[in-house]
């Protein structure tokens, strides 16, 4: 059996919260933002096994690490057990990441749809076969992230499964495949994972508030965050009972995210930057959620420019002479 560190124990320890993955936002700028407000440790978007044994790196665009970035955790998905091993251990070489964490939880079609993400649930022998032979092929913890079943509870047997074939700690997010995001997660049927396994637990689910957050910790469980932390990445200070962000702060940090996205995927030029702020607008909605008369304003948003006058307008702050140079991306690696 391979020694590996106990990475999962020792940062759990710590108390703090950890931002869980999710599609289309765990990219670099946002996850060096929610470290700073302190998340334990971050993971990244889910990256194609397959398409790095393939050669095709553009899928690790979203999930390439920043420049000397602390506890990175890679998220894999993948359904067969070689290719799982293969795409990981080149991770690994590539990004020198503290784990490795498996995909057993994303709902859409186009993943379950080639037997990986929630579909594994379904199949605990495979499951724990790709974990097994995972665990083999990289010197790092191996976790994985879940539901409570695919279409039915059945996650106390899967992650049995998981834990024997060699994980270092399980995630569970506490509802089924099938219901996605609707009705409340559940945080006992969490709970009664937690114990019934030796490794340890985070779950994740609906939560924003302290008080939900102290409450989970208080069962043993590590608590990861997920929606909540979009467009308030300070919402992991705020669990750490630290001092709500004054307005103008929570505004600067929607700013200094434009531009951290804009280093981190390259605006040479005009139309680059155009594209980028097009593709920025859905955090830009959620940073400004709290002004629903702005959203007409918010979508028609096409350059950082226009990112100024609108807070000028809105909030009489003025930006523009704010640059950063921060998270410039090393595409040589890709």
């Amino acid at each position: 059996m391979k020694t590996v560190s106990n990475f999962y124990t020792e940062k759990l320890a710590d108390g703090g919260a950890i931002l869980a993955p999710m599609a289309g936002f765990t990219d670099a700028p946002f996850r060096m933002l929610c470290r700073e407000y302190g998340s334990s440790w971050a993971v990244t978007e889910m990256v194609s096994a397959k398409g790095m044994v393939l050669g095709d790196l553009k899928g690790i665009e979203i999930g390439e690490p920043y420049p000397d970035e602390p506890n990175l955790v890679i998220q894999v998905f993948g359904g067969e057990p070689e290719l799982v091993a293969a795409g990981s251990a080149k991770l690994y070489e590539l990004y020198k990441p503290k784990a490795i964490d498996l995909n057993m939880g994303c709902p859409v079609k186009k993943i379950t749809g080639k037997s990986c993400g929630s579909k594994l649930m379904q199949d605990p022998e495979r499951a724990a076969e790709i974990v097994a032979t995972l665990n083999a092929s990289v010197p790092v913890p191996v976790s994985a992230k879940m539901r409570l079943g695919f279409d039915q509870l059945n996650v106390l047997e899967v992650a049995q499964a998981v834990e024997a074939a060699g994980a270092s700690m399980i995630a569970v997010h506490g509802r089924t495949a099938v219901q996605k995001y609707t009705g409340e997660a559940n945080w006992e049927a969490i709970a009664e994972v937690a114990q019934a396994l030796t490794i340890p637990v985070a779950g994740s689910g609906d939560v924003g508030s302290k008080a939900q957050f102290e409450l989970y910790k208080s069962w043993g469980l590590g608590v990861m965050i997920a929606r909540a932390s979009i467009g308030q990445p300070w919402v992991f200070a705020e669990l750490l009972g630290k001092e709500t962000l004054s307005l103008e702060e929570k505004i600067k940090t929607a700013y200094r995210h434009a531009l951290l996205h804009l280093n981190w995927y390259g605006a040479q030029n005009l139309e680059r930057e155009r594209h980028l702020m097009r593709q920025f607008r859905g955090q830009l909605l959620k940073y400004f959620a709290f002004l629903p008369e702005s959203k007409s304003e918010l979508i028609k948003i096409e350059s950082l420019a226009a990112l100024q006058n609108f807070i000028l307008e809105y909030f009489a702050l003025d930006f523009s002479g704010f640059t950063s140079n921060e998270l410039r991306r090393d595409y040589s690696l890709i």
